[in-house]
């Protein structure tokens, strides 16, 4: 029996102001035609289905177009939501999609929901939950944190040993906080509050977590990050995306990872512009990919406008020169810890202008600064 674990699919992501919608359709396409090959029965999705918690049409859209295409395919789908998904949203046809093998983990009761499969195995969907959540069901327990509150959910799960089970789970699971391997398009708490210990999961036969991007394992081979479909950020551009499948022969497990191709890559360039304009280089690469230049040149007029002329999908272009090194020791010695994002960028507009920012554009600058510390249009 073969099983797909996906995680993070987050549809409808933009990066750097590009909408990934066309990416993801066609990893999602090469995901079904690994089911196809592959033989695969079931698939499992941690979490992150969508990358807002109220998602675009065109991302729901694209969903749903997958999950009609496993269910030609006949295939069992189980699915919970991250911290990125609304859960009332996701599940809200779930009792009516399981009549044709979509299983979505409703709102939580105090258990996790679980389902018995063919080949004597078992999958338990619990989705991203808070330590309130679990409390208020085990309100006798001390649940002082996430690390607390998921054990004791764990500890109250009684499982069939006679049986493979197979948690999914969307919870940021570590035996340190220095073994992962991190990008920065994923969202973690200050501290590493929500760090929960590997161990808890244990009990289990195979944890298919989502969450962090980078496909990985986390203190134990069977308690696994799926990783991110896509590169989803710079961070993530030496990292190898692969589709993780679960091989269950005689309740033994054992992992299969096929790598991911993407219809366009991220790639990283730094240099003088005359050589990225100059068609020997060029050339030589995939122009349609996403690119971040770093421009090394003291002074190039338009460089954007002619490097998007070869090159048209520049996400980020920047200098290393020395005007923007001495901007950014400036700026360095002038940082305090202690002021407001709207302080430090009134300090930034100074330093870069040589003037104070004017009434205008403050009210502009400190209206957006509100939004973000309310988090009402956070960054990608």
């Amino acid at each position: 029996m073969k099983i797909l674990h996906l995680g993070d699919l987050h549809i409808g992501k933009k990066v750097n102001g590009f909408c990934m919608l066309e990416e993801q359709k066609y990893v999602l396409q090469e995901a079904l035609e690994l089911i196809k090959n592959e033989k695969i029965s079931s698939v499992l999705i941690s979490g992150d289905v969508f990358d807002k918690p109220i998602p675009q049409v065109f991302a729901l859209n694209l969903f749903s177009q997958f999950l009609s295409e496993l269910n030609k395919l006949k295939i069992k789908v189980f699915i919970i939501s991250g911290n990125h998904d609304n859960l009332e949203r996701l599940s809200y046809l779930n009792e009516l999609l399981k009549s044709s093998n979509i299983y979505i983990a409703g709102i939580f009761k105090g258990e996790i929901e679980h389902y018995d499969i063919e080949d004597g195995v078992t999958i338990y969907l619990m989705p991203y939950l808070y330590p309130l959540q679990i409390k208020k069901y085990f309100p006798d327990s001390e649940i002082n944190s996430y690390n607390d509150a998921i054990k004791v959910l764990i500890d109250n799960t009684i499982l069939d040993k006679n049986r493979v089970n197979i948690l999914l789970a969307h919870q940021f699971v570590s035996s340190n906080k220095t073994e992962l391997q991190f990008s920065d398009s994923e969202q973690r708490s200050l501290g590493l509050l929500d760090m929960v210990d590997y161990k808890i999961f244990q009990k289990f036969d195979y944890t298919a977590l989502g969450h962090i991007h980078c496909p990985q394992s986390a203190g134990d081979k069977n308690i696994r990050y799926s990783g991110s479909i896509l590169k989803y950020s710079f961070s993530e551009i030496n990292q190898k995306k692969t589709f993780s499948v679960i091989n269950i022969e005689d309740k033994k497990i054992n992992m299969e990872f096929f790598d991911i191709k993407f219809q366009h890559d991220m790639k990283e360039l730094r240099g003088y512009i005359d050589d990225f304009l100059d068609e020997k280089f060029y050339s030589k690469i995939n122009r349609d990919d996403y690119f971040k230049f770093t421009l090394l040149d003291e002074e190039v007029l338009d460089a954007k406008k002619k490097l998007s002329m070869i090159y048209p999908n520049i996400m980020i272009l920047e200098f290393d020169n020395k005007f923007t090194r001495e901007l950014n020791s400036s700026y360095s010695k002038n940082y305090e810890k202690d002021k407001t994002l709207l302080e430090h960028f009134c300090d930034f507009y100074k330093i870069q202008t040589g003037e104070d920012i004017d009434d205008k554009k403050f009210d502009i600058v400190k209206s957006m600064a509100e939004k973000i510390e309310r988090n009402d249009c956070a960054p990608d």
